[in-house]
């Protein structure tokens, strides 16, 4: 992504950096003029802000081979760049949901001060990100394959917390790196098939990092929660 204010100040704090690719590469693998009618087509909207979010009320920006926005949180309570390119990758900057509340949806910091983020961003959002990849997959931005790249930076001494009183942790999970990693590439056949696990097994490779051995049902169980009746 290209630096912008907007970009600058995402990379300042604790962010996703997401990308979405088919396999193999082309540089002309979708129309530049059908890139925003296939981003807008493929948008999940699982729960709170969709991904990625496309603001209707803010003009698109155009580059040489790609469309996005800046969401900026000094206009909304949440923050994230996205760009969608000729080739079909989708790529997202997006800040750790805890960092930007404010009032009383302020998440309280653990009692040693440190910051948190909680079991559900990442799994949910790890559901969200898998799910769009299957939809972008079965249209002209998909590939035979498709890669999921994820990464969780400024996550150093971060506490990992369970974010609902039903699910509470017991124990100290933290993160002792400042950024967390996690790929896949799956044909597409099993991708769509498996969206929700590949999602899951994603999801726990993240909190094993943290500390936190989470059995993959109880994640699969918790999934459900986001995703029954969809």
């Amino acid at each position: 992504m290209g630096v912008t204010t907007v970009i600058d100040r995402i990379r300042a704090r604790a962010h996703w950096d997401i990308a979405i690719r088919p396999e193999p590469f082309r540089s002309d693998l979708v129309a530049y003029d059908r890139l925003e009618e296939i981003l807008n087509q493929a948008v999940v909207r699982l729960r709170g802000w969709p991904v990625p979010f496309v603001d209707n009320r803010e003009p698109v920006l155009r580059g040489q081979d790609w469309i996005g926005q800046n969401i900026d949180a000094r206009v909304l309570p949440h923050m994230e760049a996205w760009r969608f390119f000729t080739s079909g990758q989708f790529a997202q900057l997006r800040v750790v949901s805890a960092d930007l509340r404010a009032g009383t949806e302020t998440t309280p910091m653990n009692a040693d001060g440190a910051s948190i983020i909680e079991v559900w961003e990442i799994l949910f959002y790890l559901t969200e990100v898998v799910e769009l990849a299957a939809r972008l997959a079965l249209g002209n931005a998909g590939g035979e394959q498709m890669t999921i790249e994820t990464r969780l930076h400024g996550v150093e001494n971060r506490l990992l917390v369970a974010g609902t009183s039903s699910r509470e942790l017991v124990g100290d999970y933290r993160a002792t790196m400042s950024s967390i990693e996690e790929m896949r590439t799956e044909q597409r056949e099993h991708l769509l098939a498996e969206s929700r696990q590949i999602a899951v097994e994603m999801a726990r490779e993240m909190f094993l990092r943290f500390g936190f051995k989470a059995p993959e049902q109880v994640l699969a169980d918790y999934q459900r929660e986001l995703t029954e009746g969809r």
